[in-house]
């Protein structure tokens, strides 16, 4: 294989940050240069112009979706970027001005994932499954039992359809492929131990029924 690559959406909604996360690997190497994610924006520049019209057409005209990182790893996941790379994008939600209850409210995009493939360690992970969670919803698309509106979950369908695709990049001549990781860990830092780090590739995913919430998008009293 040619690496791993751990890309960020990092949003802005008042004042709370929201954060999605990302993984794929890459099974060619670039000729001459090695790990495609190896201090090269292109993967990220490709990641960003298949995701990022889809996934403001979701939010609100009150969040800005501020920038794209990404690190780079080997296959034996040491990170081969010498810094995160960084595309600022600072554009607002297209979705519409429509009003929140909150950053916190938010819909869960299940992640099927395949067979899970060792990269360190022994073990594998029982819950073998990803999600994002995405939001915040409009209002108008939570109703009084906590479904989650057709408006909401077309918009969410619409980008779930580009999260378990394969992205291929022309130059470099590099195919992306959607992964989750998988991870466990004992004790506590400064000394934590790895037990077994694996990946599964995301076959496919499943729309939420009910709204969800996230505590860390709560903003502070």
């Amino acid at each position: 294989m040619a690496g791993f690559a751990k890309i960020t959406l990092v949003s802005e909604h008042y004042t709370n940050l929201i954060v999605n996360v990302f993984h794929y690997r890459s099974e060619e190497w670039i000729p001459l240069q090695g790990n495609p994610f190896d201090d090269s924006l292109a993967f990220l520049d490709a990641f960003v112009a298949k995701m990022k019209t889809a996934y403001k057409t979701m939010m609100p005209a009150s969040l800005t979706l501020l920038r794209a990182e990404a690190v780079g790893y080997a296959d034996d996941y040491t990170v081969v970027t010498s810094s995160p790379l960084v595309r600022t994008i600072n554009e607002a939600g297209t979705g519409g001005n429509y009003e929140t209850s909150g950053s916190f409210v938010a819909s869960t995009l299940g992640l099927r994932c395949g067979e899970q493939v060792q990269i360190s360690g022994t073990g594998h992970s029982k819950r073998n499954r990803g999600y994002l969670s995405i939001g915040p919803l409009a209002e108008t698309e939570v109703d009084a039992y906590g479904h989650i509106g057709w408006g909401a979950n077309n918009a969410l369908d619409a980008f779930a359809q580009l999260v378990d695709d394969t992205i291929v990049m022309a130059t470099p001549a590099v195919s992306l492929i959607p992964i989750r990781i998988h991870e466990k860990w004992i004790g506590v830092k400064p000394v934590k131990i790895l037990l077994f780090r694996t990946y599964s590739d995301v076959k496919g995913y499943t729309l939420p029924r009910m709204a969800s919430v996230r505590r860390s998008r709560m903003g502070e009293a």
